[in-house]
C-alpha cells in the first residue's frame, strides 16, 4: 500500500522500519513523500484473497497510524509469501539444477529483500563475487516436512500467529 502523505507529516521515517509483530510491517517514507507501508504475502491467490488482503493492511495501517485514516492510498499489491524451512532467503544455483539460478524465500520482506538478492544474484551470473554475499544465504534449501501437504497447516499455523499478534 503506497498513501501520499500531507506535508503536515513529518515524522523521520525515511529508514526502512518495521514492528515486533510475528507477522510484522514494514514501512518507510519515500522520498517523493508516499509512504510504503507492507506486510507478510498471503498463502493463497485470487481474487476474494486480495480483496480480504487490502482489508486487513488497511485496518492495520489505520491501527498504527490513525492520525492518518484519511489518507489516500491509490496504489495496492498483494503478493504471496516464500519460504524456506530453514527460514533465511537464498542466492545462488538451484540444486540439481545446473544453470538455474534463484533469489528467494524472502520471508514476506521481499521489498526490503529483493533488490539486495538481486543485485547478489545479478554479480553471481556474470562470474562476479559480490562484496558482501551472507554465507546464510548460500546455504541450499532443505525440503520441508509433508511436502506440498504442508500447505495444509500452514493456514491454521498463520491464523495463530495473527492471534498472537493481537
Amino acid at each position: 500500500m503506497v498513501p501520499k502523505l500531507p506535508s503536515k507529516a513529518s515524522r523521520n521515517l525515511g529508514a526502512p522500519q518495521f514492528d515486533t509483530r510475528n507477522l510484522l510491517h514494514y514501512f518507510r517514507l519515500m522520498p517523493d513523500r508516499r509512504f510504503l507501508f507492507g506486510m507478510p504475502g498471503g498463502l493463497l491467490s485470487g481474487a476474494a484473497t486480495q480483496s480480504r488482503a487490502r482489508r486487513h493492511i488497511r485496518r492495520d495501517f489505520e491501527a498504527i497510524f490513525p492520525g492518518w485514516r484519511d489518507v489516500e492510498a491509490p496504489h495496492d499489491w498483494p503478493g504471496m509469501a516464500c519460504l524456506s524451512r530453514q527460514r533465511q532467503a537464498f542466492v545462488g544455483v538451484v540444486t540439481n539444477c545446473p544453470g538455474w539460478w534463484a533469489a528467494m524465500c524472502y520471508h514476506g520482506n521481499g521489498v526490503a529483500m529483493g533488490s539486495f538478492c538481486g543485485k547478489l544474484l545479478a554479480d553471481l551470473i556474470q562470474g562476479r563475487c559480490p562484496e558482501h554475499y551472507p554465507q546464510a544465504a548460500r546455504r541450499h534449501m532443505q525440503k520441508f516436512l509433508l511436502g506440498r501437504a504442508r500447505r495444509l497447516i500452514m493456514l491454521p499455523i498463520y491464523a495463530g500467529l495473527r492471534l498472537a499478534d493481537r
